[in-house]
């Protein structure tokens, strides 16, 4: 299969990569940290892998991803919107703060749009989402804000491609190990648990899976007694100013 992931330069992205790469999948990867892929590049060819250099905030570079990738190997038999960007308190001060919703939640939508007519005259394809639990639990403005809206268009487009023979998958992990979330002190998944899954998804596709599975438990308790995180949040506030 030809696979389109996004944010493969590091963390989930690259080890999802490498999988798909040693399973004998045909994978472009995309990244704006282009010097990431050089030893993918000299372990499997051209032959195998297709590196673009692209900034995913900018639709024309978007469309150009698609289009070269496309002229590599043909069309695109499963994408994943994987790459993403957080940004910390005081949102409305940061001059960059609109990145996050450009990059996790747009450009997906964007990548979604252009690879859907192949995927639909040919009655087969598999759109995977990279989501979180911040899409089911608010914690940071922006981020929780774009992986709320992410949810919500894996779904709905799920619903709208039934019967079509394309698939659409959101996987929604908690604290994974990466360079976003090092400076984090909770526990946190390795990104090759994320990686395994996002293959068991290829084979057996799912509406969502929410991974480490006890994360169901906080999403629940989010939905029956939201004054919970309330207290939670303020508790934390109340520490860190004492």
């Amino acid at each position: 299969m030809h696979i389109l992931i996004t944010g493969a330069s590091s963390g989930i992205g690259l080890i999802t990569a490498e999988a798909l790469l040693e399973a004998g999948h045909q994978v472009t990867v995309a990244a704006r940290r282009y010097d990431r892929f050089a030893n993918l590049q000299s372990m499997y060819g051209p032959e195998f892998l297709l590196a673009v250099k692209a900034d995913l905030r900018v639709d024309t570079e978007l469309d150009n991803l698609f289009h070269e990738a496309k002229s590599t190997f043909g069309p695109i038999d499963v994408l994943i919107n994987n790459a993403g960007v957080s940004r910390g308190p005081g949102w409305h001060q940061d001059g960059r703060a609109m990145d996050v919703l450009q990059l996790n939640l747009m450009a997906a939508v964007r990548l979604s749009q252009l690879v859907l007519p192949d995927m639909l005259e040919r009655k087969q394809g598999h759109i995977i989402n990279i989501g979180s639990v911040a899409g089911h639990v608010p914690v940071s403005t922006l981020y929780s804000a774009s992986k709320f809206g992410l949810r919500g268009f894996s779904l709905a487009l799920r619903r709208e491609l039934l019967g079509s023979g394309v698939h659409v998958s959101l996987v929604s992990p908690g604290f994974v190990e990466t360079d976003m979330t090092s400076k984090r002190k909770v526990p946190k998944i390795p990104p090759g648990k994320v990686a395994e899954l996002i293959l068991r998804l290829l084979k057996r596709p799912k509406a969502e899976v929410i991974i480490p599975a006890y994360y169901k438990i906080l999403i629940a308790l989010e939905r029956i007694f939201p004054g919970f995180g309330d207290f939670l949040v303020r508790r934390r506030q109340m520490l860190e100013t004492s």
